[in-house]
């Protein structure tokens, strides 16, 4: 059970804990009741009335004396399935995949001599596969009154820097532009979707259509309804994994170009999308049936659909990724990662966090901003491959008592190698701060080697999704989108079809 006292539980909330969420349940309970209707079912509480598990979805339950009625509508769309839907169609996943033992190792269970030795091969690849990453952290003017609004804080004004820099890499790649279909992957409540078109409002012909599985409130689209003409919005509620995009009717019929986008995909979402738009975006069905026939593993590589006009995504929650949704998969083979380094990988990668110090007020921003403007390099931090600094940061390194000699020697070697470190930390967006805290008693490293590693094996794994598109028929690239001080998940990933993305934004 949580350490959080009942008199913590908001009042008029349910006063169930729920872990994984690190929050109460936050369903209104009946009159005298201190759990919601759910919760009261699932500990046995008796409330007068006897809840039973739906056997058409055992997932979720309802009210004995109320079956048939729910049955009714539970059926309706238990059968509703949309021609849309493919069951795994981009779930990446085959039997070679499964490795039950990799899937999650106890971090404790790891033993120091593989970790040193993961680290390295890391540190090595690391240096010899991935390509200088630019700093681009452009602007667009839709967003420069929303900008200026003095009453917005730092999450806020942090959530539309990044979209304004991400429509602004559309603009750069010429995909702000009428007769477009814009689809925003794990779209939310849709905010990227709207500031897009208001960065095109004067295109009347573009469409929108908006992709999540889960239920959203206050979406952005109701903001956005006109008649027959003027753009128009879709939202569909499905798993990206499940999700066949050339048989959407809006894109099957009209044939638009696409252009996929995302900010901040959660860890395995962003390879379900890369796969979704790579594999899927056809509207060929004799080509899609031949192939879905194939074995996952054992299919062709497609050319770039002749409707994928572009994609950008912001990357973030690495820690979340797992290797049976990893598109790149052939370039962590070459490398000569396995299933389980890779999962090893994942978990190093939040490492990157540990020290994350940004902007906490507009003041503090400001202050800095200003500060900067006399020097020749705006900032440090911005300049460099990664968005790191280009110099090291002093801070105490944690000792511990090594318990094998070669293993102290190797750990030095570590240390050696770390020596110019960045001070970048690629902790996950306020919404994502979730990634877990591990730590070693035997490793000793210091905090800002530690994200040095972290930092490799991010964009290692971002690297193989690079090299994945680009084996798609693709031209794609990583790039520093925004500031880090303002978010440390700040690199995102962008591809236009091939020999586009080398003349995009040049007169």
């Amino acid at each position: 059970m949580s350490k959080i006292e009942k008199a913590d539980v908001p009042e008029g909330s349910c006063a169930f804990f729920i872990e994984r969420k690190a929050r109460y349940c936050r369903f209104r309970p009946n009159q005298g009741q201190r759990y919601c209707a759910e919760h009261a079912g699932l500990l046995g509480i008796d409330t007068g009335r006897k809840r039973v598990k739906c056997p058409l979805n055992s997932k979720h339950t309802c009210y004995e004396d109320q079956l048939n009625k729910h049955l009714k509508k539970c059926r309706k769309q238990q059968s509703e399935i949309p021609v849309f839907h493919v069951d795994g169609i981009n779930s990446g996943a085959d039997s070679s995949d499964l490795d039950e033992e990799t899937r999650k190792i106890p971090w404790a269970d790891v033993p120091l001599s593989e970790l040193l030795s993961l680290i390295d091969r890391v540190n090595q690849k690391y240096q010899e596969y991935v390509e200088a990453i630019p700093t681009e952290i452009l602007d667009h003017e839709s967003l420069q009154e929303e900008l200026a609004n003095d009453n917005f804080r730092i999450p806020a004004l942090r959530h539309r820097k990044q979209q304004a820099s991400l429509i602004g890499h559309l603009g750069k790649m010429d995909l702000l532009k009428d007769k477009m279909c814009y689809v925003e992957l794990g779209a939310g409540k849709g905010m990227l979707s709207h500031w897009i078109q208001k960065a095109s409002d004067k295109c009347n012909d573009t469409a929108f259509l908006l992709v999540d599985r889960g239920h959203v409130r206050y979406k952005a689209e109701n903001q956005h309804k006109w008649g027959e003409s003027g753009p128009r919005f879709e939202r569909i509620r499905i798993d990206i994994a499940n999700l066949h995009l050339g048989k959407v009717p809006s894109i099957h019929d009209n044939k638009r170009p696409v252009v996929a986008v995302g900010k901040h995909l959660c860890g395995g979402a962003t390879d379900l999308a890369v796969r979704c738009v790579t594999n899927t975006l056809t509207t060929d069905d004799s080509i899609e049936t031949a192939r879905g026939n194939e074995p996952a593993c054992k299919r062709s590589k497609p050319n770039t659909s002749s409707l994928f006009a572009g994609l950008t995504i912001a990357l973030c929650c690495h820690h979340r990724c797992t290797w049976e949704t990893y598109v790149g998969k052939s370039f962590m083979k070459t490398c000569g990662f396995s299933s389980r380094d890779f999962t090893l990988m994942c978990k190093l990668s939040s490492w990157t966090a540990a020290t994350w110090k940004g902007w906490t007020t507009i003041e503090q921003m400001n202050k800095e901003i200003k500060s900067s403007s006399n020097i020749d390099s705006i900032s440090p931090v911005l300049q460099t491959s990664d968005g790191g600094s280009s110099e090291g940061s002093t801070r105490g390194e944690v000792s511990s008592p090594q318990s094998e000699a070669s293993c102290t020697d190797r750990a030095e070697t570590v240390l050696e190698d770390n020596r110019d470190l960045v001070s970048q930390s690629d902790e996950a967006e306020d919404e994502h701060q979730s990634e877990p805290a591990l730590t070693r008693n035997d490793l000793s490293l210091p905090t800002e080697a530690r994200e040095k590693i972290g930092r490799q094996c991010k964009r290692l794994i971002d690297f193989g999704r690079v090299q994945y598109m680009r084996e798609h028929d693709m031209d794609s690239k990583l790039v520093v989108y925004i500031d880090e001080r303002l978010t440390p998940e700040n690199v995102a990933i962008i591809a236009l079809p091939h020999n586009q993305l080398n003349t995009c934004g040049q007169s």
